[in-house]
């Protein structure tokens, strides 16, 4: 039997309705590593539907987004903070205490970084143009956003290392927002050439999250669909014991 992964999802607004969303190439992902994915709904007013959640899943996977509202991290919001969706927020900020609770795999993706690292005692720059001498080509255009946009340096001793297999690799780049303290409990395991954090990871059976899209280049890169190889199975070894 496939493992489990719940995917969380988005709120997407058209006119007058609100839908639960999910972009495919995390979908596609799972599923070619042995994965099932299981999309997850916001759970806006009932913490309780949380522990639900992952009585259902084997692996969590965080998915990109909105900004976080800076109060989850004792900021104002400033001028250049991008959308913000609270009730997602809460929520995931819940589920990732949760999911720490039970040591279920986890793998954060762009904001997914963000809001472990928030989560977990963090904070954030709410734009790249906050920090000085940050690459502008971490907020590559729409129209490029699945193509590489610059390297990134892989800590030797890393969990990441050994997914990745090389200490270098090319990654995409779509955000405004990068980590400003690092959580206690989590290590950088890859950086920018501008010293940017890129991804972190921390104990337990498996968490790691990074600032780059893998589910956009997982079809042309093998390395990056490593990523959910290994998640998932490590997935799959929780859902057998």
């Amino acid at each position: 039997m496939r493992p489990r992964i719940g995917i969380t999802s988005w709120h997407h607004r058209d006119d007058d309705e609100r839908w639960e969303a999910v972009l495919d190439s995390y979908t596609r992902a799972v599923l070619e590593v042995g994965g099932l994915p299981v999309i997850l709904p916001i759970a806006i007013t009932e913490v309780v539907l949380v522990e639900e959640y992952l009585e259902t899943i084997d692996g969590l996977i965080m998915t990109g987004g909105a900004d976080i509202h800076p109060s989850f991290y004792g900021q104002i919001v400033l001028e250049r903070c991008g959308e913000i969706d609270e009730q997602r927020d809460r929520f995931e900020v819940e589920l990732i205490h949760a999911a720490r609770g039970r040591d279920l795999p986890f793998l954060g993706i762009c904001r997914g970084l963000q809001v472990l690292n928030v989560a977990l005692g963090g904070t954030l720059y709410q734009d790249l143009s906050y920090r000085a001498g940050t690459d502008p080509a971490h907020m590559s255009p729409r129209e490029r956003r699945s193509e590489p946009a610059h390297p990134v340096a892989i800590t030797p001793s890393s969990r990441l290392t050994g997914i990745i297999g090389s200490r270098e690799v090319l990654v995409t780049s779509t955000h405004h927002q990068i980590i400003r303290d690092l959580a206690p409990e989590l290590s950088a395991s890859a950086v920018a050439p501008d010293g940017v954090i890129e991804a972190v990871e921390g104990p337990g059976r498996f968490l790691l999250a990074v600032q780059w899209h893998p589910e956009r280049m997982a079809q042309r890169h093998p390395e990056q669909l490593a990523l959910f190889r290994a998640f998932v199975e490590q997935a799959k070894e929780r859902h057998q014991t």
